[in-house]
């Protein structure tokens, strides 16, 4: 693995310069037929911005691991955890689990912060840093808490199925997949959020609309909530969670307060089509392939790794594994990144699809595209390759394209 730091760093900064630095002349050209220059220059800068701050954690927090992997420290800082809890197994797991925790999080907070600040400074939010720490402490407390569910679920996998483990774990892990996407919208997000019936807002005559949608799309709604946002920021945007009973749409108040309501049906149609192509439960199934080959590939790692290299693990279950297989799992992700996103895109190209069927107003489709893009400062002249790598959504101008073929192909029927 000695070669891994090399060709990793001239990996990352390849694509640090990549995304960040290069321009699409085509691209640009492209979205100046539905945004003006400022707008497009805005996005631009905003993400260029992002990208400075989001780059260097990466290459810190893979470098961490790296250092921990290939220096033996990860050894060291097992063997210490270890000797403080008296040689026994699972204190010792989860105590060097908190140590990466709190470590992870030392390291992002600067940036995070910084983020928050660069999101301040651009007017995305005007809520001020202390009301802000107090809600990432929320959201640490709930990562802790999820966090320490999966790590002694795989290290107790780990232990009781050395061989086999990673065929326990993928079974677990679309378990847990299920269990949070039903749980998330009644018990984890409402610690952050406050979440209102419709009818009970000031939005309340819009339910109309909404409950013919809803009988158009066929779908079992019981209710579309909205959620609280403005008190965050002043993002516009919804979405469709939960699973099973729990299933819901939910709609930012800033996009009732800035969208007219033929610009909220189109949004609101692009949700319910979500929930008629059952998006969710396909996403946890794929997730669910893509999970039983990434942890196959990792139990050979583990496997070669028992009394070889700096880590000299004692067995896969070793807590000393753990920065290996965070750095694995990062990896991982980086090399399934682009094809998660494709088929993330996909969906949403089905949504946008349904969109333009069920509320059949293409001109109000593109109008919402281009208001959420310059509410949300959004990059309406994206880099193709950082679209293929990082993008889950369509461009707003490719968005913008397919509603008016589609405008234009209705036409002529």
């Amino acid at each position: 693995m000695k070669w891994l730091p090399f060709f990793g760093s001239l990996l990352l900064v390849t694509l640090f310069l990549v995304t960040t630095f290069s321009h699409s002349p085509a691209t640009r050209a492209a979205a100046a037929a539905h945004f003006p220059d400022d707008v497009i220059e805005r996005g631009l800068q905003y993400s260029f911005e992002r990208r400075l701050l989001s780059w260097p954690l990466i290459a810190l927090r893979l470098g961490l691991l790296f250092l921990l992997v290939e220096s033996g420290l990860g050894r060291k800082l097992a063997d210490w955890c270890q000797s403080l809890v008296g040689g026994r197994w699972l204190p010792t797991v989860l105590m060097v689990g908190l140590l990466f925790f709190l470590a992870d999080e030392l390291l992002t907070l600067p940036f995070a912060i910084a983020h928050f600040e660069l999101a301040r400074a651009w007017g995305l939010t005007s809520r001020d840093l202390a009301d802000w720490l107090v809600e990432r402490a929320k959201g640490l407390g709930v990562a802790m808490v999820t966090d320490g569910i999966v790590l002694v679920g795989l290290y107790t996998l780990l232990r009781w199925f050395p061989r086999r483990w990673w065929l326990a774990a993928t079974a677990a892990g679309t378990l847990l997949g299920i269990a949070y996407a039903f749980l998330a919208p009644v018990v984890i997000e409402p610690i952050f959020n406050t979440f209102t019936p419709l009818e009970r807002t000031s939005w309340a005559p819009l339910e109309g609309m909404v409950r013919s949608l809803v009988e158009r799309a066929g779908v079992p709604v019981n209710e579309i909530l909205v959620v609280d946002a403005s008190r965050q920021g002043n993002h516009s945007n919804a979405y469709f969670t939960g699973f099973g009973a729990t299933q819901r749409i939910v709609l930012y108040d800033n996009l009732l307060k800035s969208h007219p309501p033929a610009e909220v049906e189109s949004i609101l149609a692009h949700e319910l089509g979500h929930w008629r192509h059952q998006h969710i439960v396909k996403g946890i199934a794929l997730g669910a392939v893509g999970a039983l080959m990434g942890l196959f590939i990792l139990a050979q790692i583990l496997a070669m790794s028992v009394g070889r290299g700096r880590l000299a693990l004692r067995s896969p279950a070793d807590p000393a594994g753990l920065p290996l297989i965070l750095l694995m799992l990062t990896i991982g992700s980086w090399l399934a990144m682009p094809v998660g996103n494709a088929i993330s895109r996909a969906f949403e190209r089905q949504a946008d699809e349904d969109s333009l069927v069920l509320a059949r107003q293409p001109e109000a489709f593109i109008a919402a595209e281009k208001r959420l893009a310059i509410d949300n400062i959004g990059n309406v002249a994206p880099l193709p390759f950082s679209v293929w790598l990082f993008a889950s959504h369509p461009s707003a101008v490719e968005r913008i394209q397919m509603a008016e073929q589609w405008q234009r192909r209705h036409k002529l029927d």
